[in-house]
């Protein structure tokens, strides 16, 4: 009786470890709006690759924010399509992206639930 009720807690236990580590926390990160194509293969960034880097995202390409830390990571929509839509405008800009980060393997990405332009 006391193994079944001592693997009925562990097993408790993990499940709910295993669901808080789905539940995270958002964060605001301030950065540059990159298109990814772009400045992985030449480094291109900064205020005189905004047009070239509006073009891309427009047109489909990736977007990353470069952070002030200097991390890269992988922008997605999640459920605020709109704002990416938004940050499309914001390439090679200077913003503050509120959301949720995921890493996996070495790749981050920061599913995005609110943004704006940055007053820095």
């Amino acid at each position: 009786m006391r193994k079944s009720i001592l693997v009925g807690l562990v097993a408790s236990l993990c499940v709910l470890w295993s669901i808080s580590g789905f539940t995270q926390d958002q964060q605001t990160m301030k950065g540059e709006v990159l298109d990814l194509s772009c400045y992985l293969k030449s480094g291109a960034k900064g205020p005189d690759h905004a047009s070239c880097a509006k073009s891309c995202a427009k047109s489909g390409q990736p977007m990353g924010l470069l952070t002030e830390e200097g991390k890269v990571l992988l922008l997605a929509s999640g459920d605020h399509k709109d704002k990416m839509e938004a940050l499309k405008d914001l390439a090679g800009e200077m913003v503050e992206v509120k959301g949720t980060v995921s890493e996996r393997d070495g790749i981050a990405m920061l599913i995005v639930a609110d943004a704006k332009k940055s007053n820095k």
